[in-house]
This record gives C-alpha cells, structure tokens and sequence, in this order.
C-alpha cells in the first residue's frame, strides 16, 4: 500500500495580518512623499532691506530746548591769587605731613617739648632766677631821692643835673632832665602834672600835634634809659641829652 505524505500544518493567523501592515506602511510613505517641501523662515535682515526713519523735526526741535534734557556741569570761577597761594600752601603741608620723616621729626619734637616743659617746672620750684640765669641781670642802681613822691616844683634842676653829670650818674642826670621837661610843660600849660601819673599821659594831654610827637620821642628816651637796666656811658648820654635840648628848643618856639 503506497505511503501518504503528510504535510506538516501551519498556523495561518499571522500571515492574515501581514498584508493589512504592509499596505499600512505603503500609505503612510505615500502620505510623506506628497507633503510639500516648507521654506525655512526668513532670518529679519536679510529678508528685506532696513527702511531708515527719520525724526519729528518739531518733536527733535522741542526736545532739544527742554531744560530737563540738559546735562551740564556748573564751573567755579577762577581762583584769586590769595586763594591760589593757599591752595598750593595746603598742598605742600599735605606733602611733608605725608613723608614719613615728617613723622619722625613731630616724634623728637614732642620729646624735646615734654623735657624743656619738665626742666621750667623744675626751675620755677627750686626758685631760680630763668632771667638771671640765661641773660644779663639788670644791675639795681640806688636812687638819691625817692623818685615817686618827688615834686618837680621843689627840685633845683640845675644844682642836680651838674652833679650827676659830675659824678657820671647819667641815667640820675637824664632823669632829671625829663623831670625838668614836665616843670616847663606844665609850666606853660601844655599838661597838668600830679604825681603818680604815668608818662604816657601826659603824651596824651598835648594838643599840638608836632609838640606831642616830639615829646613822645624824648619820653621813649626816658624810659629806655631809665627803665632799661642797661648802662649808660658818656657818648650815649650826650646823644639823649641833646635830644632834651632840642625839644627844649621846639617848646620854646611854640610858645
């Protein structure tokens, strides 16, 4: 008896559904082959050329005359000399306050002062004379007459004014020669004398310009000699006197 091929079965299911996919994928490359192509979109400036817009004029002109829109910066005026001089005094201050051997000079500076104020002290509490000490003390010259309470219209200026020059006293004979100035002032009626009263007063008490500045003069020789402390030799003695003399002579003329 002949052998009967048996062909193996096969499951049909999955070929029935290929043909539906393939026709699926053929339209949809169908679909994407008849879209047509977009440009890209123009890139501003290259597209088209810029169309350049000019202002307003009467809006610009409006603009421009508007104080609010006006920026600008207020000038000093010039320096004067005096100005500029300290300006530049202050510059140069800043300068030496700025270097620092200024720095070490204030530092010395402030040491020295601290010893200098520390030795005054010192001094002043020991007593000690600073005038003496550092200059040449005044020597005190021993009056004849009490030159305070003295009256001028009870001296013989004469008599006096020989003998002190006789015995070299001359700070004693210009003080009588001044004395002698103020009897013949008050005398003719230029001052009022009274005792006690101090020289520059009577300076005061002339009316005649000329008189009084001559009297000034003779009564600044006065007290340089007489309240001085220095001494006096023959060749300035005779210098004050003849300015005595001369004013011996104005007061006469005026007169």
């Amino acid at each position: 008896m002949p052998r009967q091929l048996i062909l193996p079965k096969t499951n049909s299911k999955p070929v029935r559904f290929l043909f539906p996919l393939l026709f699926f994928l053929l339209g949809c490359s169908c679909v994407g082959w008849a879209v047509p192509e977009t440009a890209p979109p123009a890139v501003p400036g290259h597209a088209q050329p810029l169309k350049l817009r000019m202002p307003d004029p009467a809006k610009l002109k409006a603009l421009q005359e508007d104080k609010a829109f006006h920026y600008q910066q207020d000038l000093k005026p010039d320096l004067s000399a005096w100005e500029r001089f300290w300006q530049r005094v202050g510059r140069y201050l800043n300068n030496v306050t700025a270097a620092r051997s200024f720095n070490v000079f204030w530092k010395y500076f402030l040491y020295a002062f601290a010893l200098g104020v520390t030795v005054f002290v010192v001094l002043k509490l020991l007593q000690v004379d600073l005038v003496g000490l550092f200059g040449r003390k005044a020597v005190p010259v021993a009056l004849a007459y009490d030159t305070y309470r003295e009256n001028i219209h009870e001296i013989d200026f004469a008599a006096l004014i020989e003998e002190a020059e006789a015995q070299g006293d001359y700070r004693r004979a210009i003080r009588l020669h001044y004395l002698q100035t103020l009897k013949r002032l008050t005398d003719q009626g230029f001052i009022h004398w009274k005792p006690g009263k101090t020289n520059r007063s009577y300076v005061t008490e002339i009316r005649d310009h000329a008189l009084r500045q001559s009297f000034a003069h003779v009564t600044g020789l006065f007290e340089y000699v007489w309240y001085g402390g220095s001494a006096l030799d023959e060749a300035h003695f005779q210098t004050v006197r003849a300015s005595f003399l001369t004013f011996t002579h104005t007061l006469r003329a005026t007169a």
